[in-house]
């Protein structure tokens, strides 16, 4: 690698890519982590079904309520290191509290204060990402950041606490992924820093080009991000009635072993990765509108060949791997469309919102009416749920407007949605 390379490679823009990666993968390993240690947790404290859909119910509630408060006070103070820093810790405290819950009380309190320290992570992370990122791969970067909850918190997840699940205990699997969080407290400690004056500045008039008025309100002016917010709460509906019984169907109507629902999770887990980061690259040739689209329509598959669809170990590894392929989509409905549609300081406020409305609809209401549907319909009925979520967000794709720069090229897309000439 010669030395142009070098310095190419590591430059701020990687740094903090990379560092947002692990930061918001370890937040969805602990958020996860709830959902693979369910079938140990169950028999011991005695939860039904309907209780584990309010325990996601609440984490949801506080988490999108906080982050788009928190992401709105990183924009208002301008630094993302100085709210990110002390939620990071607080998350890896309370996953190791969460490990001490004895009762549906303590759980339920603990998952609470756990949403609210989770959830501003994504909003900060992803604008302190829009303001280092190049225009060619911004939409790489910010998939590479959200398909964290794939590799770690849906792959190594599934793999590390339902081990350590069942060699010691459900409470050592809460221990184990509060660790990491610590780790990147440090790290983010020692070596983020807040964009410089110069290139907030540069952004700023990149960004605000010929656009008459700058102020907070402009988030709720933009077309786009009011259609991220429907399309937000369809997606997140089919995320969380999917992945909150997913693992309880494996064991419970399949009849898999634990270690085998792991193995199938992981291998989701590893496709939401995959397609988490390929979708937006995709997106960075084709736009984002035709993209998410068609990984919109495909994510109603995964739900439905579980549903359907009751093989061996390892062919049910490949068809979660193939069908998980409708993750390419929440980096472009929470993230790329609605920061594309703004001047990059007012990315935190415009996630955050994206965020509340998506998790206070589909993560809050959908495992609690999938919980209460399994109890009454049975284990396959919230996997028919998020398959209508999904279907109902690809028809709603059709109606945002263009932003990717490649199909975009010589207009801005001004507060209000229109478009300006440059």
């Amino acid at each position: 690698m010669g030395d142009e390379q070098r310095k190419s490679f590591y430059r701020y823009e990687n740094g903090v890519v990379l560092m947002m990666f692990f930061t918001f993968g370890f937040v969805f390993m602990e958020r996860l982590s709830v959902v693979y240690l369910f079938p140990f947790i169950a028999p011991d404290l005695k939860f039904n079904n309907a209780q584990l859909g309010m325990i996601v119910s609440v984490l949801a509630i506080c988490w999108s309520l906080s982050g788009f408060v928190f992401g709105s006070v990183s924009d208002l103070l301008g630094s993302r290191k100085k709210v990110l820093l002390p939620i990071t810790l607080a998350f890896s405290v309370l996953s190791f509290l969460t490990g001490l819950a004895r009762n549906f009380g303590s759980m339920l309190l603990l998952r609470g204060l756990m949403g609210v320290s989770e959830g501003p992570v994504l909003p900060i992370a992803q604008a302190a990402v829009v303001a280092e990122s190049s225009e060619h791969r911004r939409g790489f970067n910010l998939g590479f950041v959200q398909s964290s909850l794939g590799l770690i918190g849906s792959t190594v997840t599934p793999l590390v606490v339902t081990a350590a699940a069942t060699r010691y205990s459900w409470h050592v699997g809460f221990y184990f992924v509060g660790i990491p969080g610590l780790v990147m407290f440090f790290v983010l400690l020692k070596w983020m820093r807040d964009p410089g004056k110069r290139l907030v500045q540069s952004q700023l008039q990149t960004h605000e080009h010929r656009l008459r008025r700058e102020d907070y309100p402009v988030v709720f002016k933009s077309r786009n991000v009011w259609i991220a917010m429907v399309i937000s709460a369809f997606m997140m509906t089919w995320l969380f009635a999917f992945s909150t019984f997913a693992p309880t169907y494996l064991t419970g109507h399949d009849k898999f072993s634990p270690d085998a629902m792991g193995l199938i999770m992981a291998a989701m887990g590893l496709g939401t990765f995959f397609w988490g980061f390929m979708g937006p690259y995709i997106s960075d040739k084709w736009g984002r509108k035709p993209t998410l689209i068609l990984f919109s329509f495909i994510a109603t598959l995964a739900p439905i060949c579980l549903a359907l669809i009751h093989a061996s170990v390892a062919t049910m590894m490949v068809i979660g791997f193939l069908t998980t392929a409708g993750q390419a989509c929440f980096p472009l409905f929470m993230v790329v469309v609605p920061g594309e549609s703004l001047a990059p300081k007012y990315v935190g406020t415009a996630v955050g919102l994206t965020q509340l409305v998506g998790e206070f609809i589909g993560g809050t209401a959908a495992p609690s009416i999938g919980g209460i549907a399994a109890d009454h319909f049975g284990l396959a009925a919230p996997l028919w749920i998020a398959a209508g979520g999904a279907l109902v967000s690809g028809f709603i794709a059709f109606a945002p407007r263009e932003t990717s720069p490649i199909r975009t090229r010589r207009t801005v897309v001004t507060d209000g949605g229109s478009t300006t000439s440059v």
